[in-house]
């Protein structure tokens, strides 16, 4: 009898532990969204002893963030803006035992995958990709007998085109801006290097390459191929604010943007084709989620954003619910019966699927995943004269040079040893924070 008891005693702890609702807050700066509070209503259904409480921030959410942890209250999983941000603070969990025995974090794309490692350790979860490239108006291509640019045209075949929907008698603008070719340049013709020259240990702005691509889009800005380049009693037959304005109106050829802004392009009475970066190199952006390092359910935590973002089942479940086409990431993961379905579904723009089948090349913009990127590519000062100011940012350097008097080749060298200090300034602290 009393074996009978221990034994049912044994029995009633076991299912009262494993019946116990655990509770996960979680913040993002997206709920206002249905689409993300509809994922997270499907996963509570599939795990029904997870609640999961939503943190609201009001204001800006870098600083409601730094509150939250100041006052001990740090949500256990965090949309967070940049990953080093989240190390520098000491929030994020390392999450390497949870990830490398899944199956599925490993048809993550590389290239973003390899992007949450630091110091061997692995500190983000991927919470969306978007592609970054330029978007062409085919309708002003056929309009004027112009050949079709290619996804992923060569150099030479991206500048005749240019060049050639540049038509100043009807108003026809050739390229929107120039100021992104010297970040994609460099790569397109060396494929050791990605974006803005990093080749994931340190830049290379003092490279030929990087030099012909300030000078390049200099030749854009010069010959007046470009909106912004346009005199001003020009621009004034555009009636528009900026180039944007002058897209929307169907009399640019070609413009930068990213795969979140396809359900606006695809309302626009004129057709829009994607066609990434010349060299065919495909540009990604992520956003990232952290779990806190304060969490008390570390696995549970990794359990919810793994479902809301990269899992099979999550992302067709998403699929099922996107009804309004609210969903703009495409979906985080090699997966080909997953990629099957999204892109028969969404019926995205030509080019993306295209895009998606060259992700093994792809190279991640910087901001949200090296240290200190926002100081080595646009705010450290460099002691450069440019105009009326003595000490000019680097990016004003770079700006100046692709639309103004500098010669890049006279400052290449200099602005690439300040942005390698710059990285180095921050990775140390991370290195600091990591191994302490």
């Amino acid at each position: 009898m009393k074996r009978l008891l221990v034994l049912l005693v044994v029995l009633l702890a076991f299912v009262l532990v494993f019946s116990e609702t655990i509770t996960l807050r979680y913040v993002n700066w997206n709920l206002g969204n249905q689409i993300e509070r509809d994922i997270v209503k499907a996963f509570e259904e599939t795990h029904p002893n997870i609640k999961i409480e939503f943190v609201t921030i009001e204001g800006n959410y870098e600083d409601g963030l730094v509150a939250l942890a100041a006052a001990g209250k740090l949500p256990d999983v965090i949309m967070i803006p940049n990953i080093p941000m989240a190390l520098v603070n000491d929030w994020a969990l390392n999450i390497k035992e949870f990830v490398e025995n899944d199956p599925e974090w490993d048809l993550i794309p590389e290239t973003l995958r390899n992007a949450m490692v630091y110091e061997d350790g692995v500190y983000a979860v991927p919470a969306g990709l978007y592609f970054m490239g330029y978007f062409v108006n085919d309708t002003l291509f056929e309009k004027y007998n112009r050949p079709k640019l290619e996804f992923g045209p060569s150099v030479p075949d991206f500048i005749r085109a240019v060049k050639r929907m540049t038509i100043p008698s009807d108003g026809i603008i050739g390229l929107a801006e120039e100021i992104q070719i010297p970040e994609w340049y460099p790569a397109a013709l060396d494929e050791n290097l990605g974006w803005f020259t990093w080749d994931g240990e340190k830049y290379n702005l003092d490279s030929p390459r990087f030099i012909s691509g300030v000078n390049f889009a200099k030749e854009f800005w010069n010959g007046k191929y470009v909106y912004d380049a346009l005199p001003d009693e020009v621009k004034q037959q555009y009636k528009a604010g900026w180039w944007g304005e002058v897209w929307d109106q169907g009399k640019i050829a070609i413009r930068w943007s990213g795969t979140w802004d396809t359900a606006y392009f695809s309302t626009l009475p004129f057709k829009v084709r994607f066609v990434g970066v010349p060299g065919g190199r495909t540009v990604l952006v992520g956003d990232f989620m952290i779990i806190a390092k304060t969490t008390k359910h570390p696995k549970e935590a990794y359990e919810f954003a793994k479902y809301i973002n990269f899992s099979k089942e999550g992302i067709l479940k998403r699929l099922e619910l996107d009804t309004e086409n609210r969903w703009t990431s495409l979906p985080i993961t090699t997966d080909k019966e997953v990629l099957d379905a999204y892109f028969s579904k969404k019926k995205l723009f030509p080019g993306l699927d295209e895009a998606y089948a060259n992700i093994s090349k792809a190279m991640v913009e910087g901001v949200k995943i090296i240290p200190g990127y926002i100081r080595s590519r646009w705010t450290a000062p460099t002691g450069i004269k440019v105009g009326d100011n003595p000490n000019a940012t680097i990016g004003d350097v770079i700006w100046n040079a692709m639309r103004g008097d500098i010669n890049i080749a006279d400052y290449a060298v200099q602005l690439n040893e300040l942005a390698n200090a710059e990285y180095q300034k921050a990775i140390e602290t991370i290195r600091k924070v990591l191994n302490k």
